[in-house]
Parts: structure tokens; sequence; C-alpha cells
């Protein structure tokens, strides 16, 4: 595994962090939109990693998103 992350840096992979930042569809692939106390259009949970390489798009980050505080 360590050998993968060297790899990985080598080529400038990067995992896309998603959770608690603001949906941005560039990045992310919104699975499903769901009330919380988080604000709306941001990011609560991540099933699926994405990458970039060298700042491209290789895989989106499958995401899901707050609809804000359920009313």
């Amino acid at each position: 595994l360590d050998s993968w992350h060297k790899v990985a840096e080598k080529f400038a992979l990067e995992r896309i962090d998603a959770v608690g930042q603001s949906f941005d569809p560039h990045f992310h692939e919104a699975l499903s939109k769901m009330p919380s106390e988080d604000a709306e259009d941001t990011v609560i949970a991540q099933h699926v990693a994405g990458y970039t390489l060298n700042g491209r798009l290789i895989r989106p980050a499958k995401v899901l998103v707050s609809s804000g505080p359920a009313k």
C-alpha cells in the first residue's frame, strides 16, 4: 500500500475529500439529497472516493448532499 501512495504522489494522483465541502458538479456526483443540520448543498457523506490526476478529473466522488434542515 505504501508503494501505491508513492506512485500516486509521483504522478500527482489526488483523492477528492468531499465531506464538508460545497457540492461541485465538476468533482462530485450526487447520489441523493437528504435533510441535515448542515447548510443546503453541503456534502454530508462520501460513498465512493473521487480522484484527479494532474488537476484533471479521473472519477467524481459519489456523495450524499444536504438539502438543509428538515422543515
